[in-house]
């Protein structure tokens, strides 16, 4: 009966706030272990399709990179494509983006070995057991820059999925796997002679969209803190149509080594950057299981849009056939007062 009850309050929150609103349908099935499958390529049929690899890692020098294999399709303005983008915040304050796409052909997803590369050719992949190491390579020049990348994930904790891994909104469907919650790091970077010996912690997630993010989402916040004995990390969205507050995602918490589930009951955006607008400087995200997050921006280090390597027309059209942009942000938060982390947020507007 008391599962019932709060099965029943559940679906209450669902309920669209209005007759426009869309029905908000969260995964089938319950909180567990991720497998090889939850690496696997969708790679799905869609006039609108995108798919995410995504590690972040933060280095003790205060070095943040974010390395994402992806598929994307932009319909009438741009066929799919696979690529790889890098974006490196060096110790000299900048950031150094590198992108790179390749046919859909030749991708490399081996889920048995979680082997990743857009071109077997190439010298960008990442692969190995998330049960014992997991190693990322990069090596381009671009632009008269550098980018030299090796990194290996160890001390790796389980994987988790909700269920099926599906959300739905409307037609639209958001697939989420958090394969690497959390990771210990260590390996070399360099920005062209400049090479740096580093140690630091890291996270990895696989998502996957249906339609366009200008269409599905608002706000997609993605925040880690502390370590597998205690911390948490976890990937919230709002959503831009649905006529419901409700965010969706999940996230993995752990107290003494214990895990436990984090879904998100509510999220206040409190206070906007003055100088960038779409960085919510200071956000109270409320988790169903644990109490009041007041999350504050500590360090802004950067904002970065595709858009913006199109100049003049190009990006004019682009933005009107794909109905918007998507804004990423990255840095730092304490959370709580006194709670360091940091954070990867992304804006659909």
């Amino acid at each position: 009966m008391k599962s019932f009850f709060f099965r029943f309050l559940f679906i209450l929150f669902l309920l669209p706030a209005s007759l426009s609103a869309q029905t908000v349908y969260f995964p089938v099935g319950s909180f567990g272990d991720s497998d090889d499958e939850d690496f696997a390529a969708k790679n799905i049929q869609s006039k609108y399709f995108n798919e995410l690899w995504t590690y972040h890692v933060h280095l003790d020098n205060d070095v943040q990179l974010i390395y994402t294999f992806s598929i994307n399709d932009f319909g009438s303005f741009k066929g799919r494509v696979t690529g790889v983008k890098l974006s490196v915040t060096w110790t000299d304050g900048n950031t150094y983006v590198v992108n790179k796409e390749y046919n859909p052909a030749t991708l490399v997803v081996e889920p048995d070995s979680n082997y990743i590369r857009p071109h077997p050719e190439r010298p960008y992949w990442g692969k190995g057991s998330f049960d014992d190491k997991h190693r990322l390579f990069f090596h381009n020049t671009n632009d008269g820059v550098q980018y030299d990348l090796d990194l290996t994930f160890t001390n790796i904790a389980k994987g988790k999925t909700m269920g099926d891994g599906v959300y739905k909104v409307g037609n639209n469907e958001l697939g989420m796997a958090l394969l690497i919650p959390h990771a210990d790091v260590n390996g070399m970077v360099a920005i062209n002679s400049d090479t740096l010996n580093v140690t630091g912690v890291g996270y990895m997630d696989h998502i996957y969209q249906n339609n366009l993010s200008s269409e599905i989402i608002d706000r997609s916040y993605r925040i880690k803190t502390g370590d597998s004995e205690n911390g948490m990390f976890f990937h919230f969205l709002t959503l831009r149509k649905a006529g419901i507050q409700t965010p969706i995602g999940y996230g993995v918490g752990y107290r003494n080594g214990l895990e436990y589930l984090i879904t998100p009951s509510s999220i206040e955006r409190v206070e906007s950057d003055p100088e960038t607008s779409e960085l919510d400087r200071y956000v109270k995200i409320k988790p169903y299981q644990t109490d009041l997050l007041n999350v504050r921006v500590n360090k802004h280090m950067d904002t970065y849009s595709l858009l913006n390597e199109l100049g003049g027309i190009k990006r004019f059209v682009a933005k009107k056939v794909i109905g918007g942009e998507l804004i990423e942000m990255n840095g730092t938060v304490t959370i709580n007062k006194d709670q360091p982390g940091y954070f990867y947020y992304l804006v659909a507007k």
